[in-house]
């Protein structure tokens, strides 16, 4: 019995199928769809799809004692589905399955998962001084200061090969190779560089093709920017996370990599002024994001309108490691910033 030795060939010569508007000339690879008058992209939406969700919470309540009321809440929660739809976010969480034939290869973290959620809140009424001095209880008297505290997990995102590794015809979902032994390399690309096996023992790492006689057994991810730089890099650096090539099998699942958290403070001092027992005067300080602490959003600002805010769209380099910008969410997205309004009502 002999066997000959697997080859790169016939995949770096594998072509994905585009297709042909007519009356181009029909080829092997056209759009099966054109001869029954679909002569664009056809999505459809089949009843397969099946989710699971687990949940749990505990809330603590404080109501008013001694001028203070206090509300603690948190949730922990697991939602996992084979396939979410629910918003436009497809360049991060891909609507299409790596493989439809084999959905259940997609089986994992729902891009509507939040694993944590944690809300507290509470308000103060600062005591009032019982004072002869009407000038005394009107500077002093009236203070009430308030404050609520939000803190969530990420968004789940699919890491993203970009390309047809899987030759079906379609990139979307098609997901990365993971290293468990690499270290991560946001913002570079990967290379791969061949191991070879001479006839005589021993293995050897090489860029190009292995030597004749000597038989591929397998490849190292490096950094490509930094092995430009010094070839040697490949003895102590590579990457954690790696582009499919064609007829790759990842190993990686999908919506496996969360985004950064979300946490928010913000604070209210407000003072009521009053100049009888029933109409006074209510000023107000409210403070959003106090500590000035970025929180990066990955979806939409509103539903009206985008205008002027970085989308998950626009943003498809966050998923993909041979972008500079992979999973660099400080430089893709915005964070948001402290803000303040002032407030004035009179009640009478």
């Amino acid at each position: 019995m002999s066997a000959s030795a697997p080859t790169r060939a016939p995949w770096d010569a594998f072509t994905t199928c585009t297709p042909v508007a007519p009356p181009a000339t029909p080829a092997p690879c056209n759009n099966i769809y054109f001869p029954f008058g679909f002569q664009a992209n056809v999505t459809s939406d089949p009843p397969f799809g099946s989710s699971i969700y687990h949940a749990g919470s505990v809330n603590f309540t404080q109501r008013a004692r001694y001028g203070l009321t206090f509300n603690a809440n948190y949730t922990y929660s697991h939602t996992l589905d084979n396939s979410t739809n629910e918003f436009f976010t497809s360049l991060l969480n891909p609507r299409r399955g790596q493989d439809t034939q084999q959905i259940h290869e997609d089986w994992g973290n729902s891009d509507l998962d939040v694993r944590h959620k944690a809300a507290l809140s509470w308000s103060y009424q600062v005591p009032n001084i019982k004072s002869d001095s009407r000038w005394a209880k009107t500077l002093v008297n009236g203070f009430s200061i308030g404050s609520v505290f939000l803190a969530q997990t990420g968004q789940p995102v699919t890491l993203q090969s970009a390309s047809d590794s899987n030759g079906n015809g379609d990139t979307a979902g098609d997901r990365v190779m993971f290293n468990s032994l690499g270290a991560s390399l946001a913002g570079a690309a990967t290379k791969l560089l061949r191991v070879c096996a001479p006839a005589g023992g021993g293995n050897t790492v090489t860029a190009a093709s292995c030597p004749a006689g000597d038989n591929t057994v397998g490849y190292v991810a490096v950094d490509a920017n930094k092995f430009a730089q010094t070839p040697s890099i490949i003895a102590d650096t590579t990457a954690r996370y790696v582009v499919a090539g064609k007829g790759v099998r990842t190993n990686v699942a999908r919506n496996s990599f969360y985004s950064p958290g979300f946490s928010v403070l913000n604070l209210s001092v407000g003072k009521e002024f009053h100049f009888t027992e029933g109409k006074y005067l209510r000023a107000k300080v409210d403070v959003f994001n106090v500590l000035n602490h970025p929180s990066f959003g990955l979806s939409n600002g509103n539903v009206f309108s985008t205008v002027g805010v970085t989308t998950a769209t626009t943003t498809p380099g966050y998923v993909r490691p041979g972008d500079p910008n992979f999973l660099a969410a400080s430089t893709l997205f915005s964070g948001g910033f402290r803000s303040m309004t002032l407030g004035l009502k009179l009640v009478f």
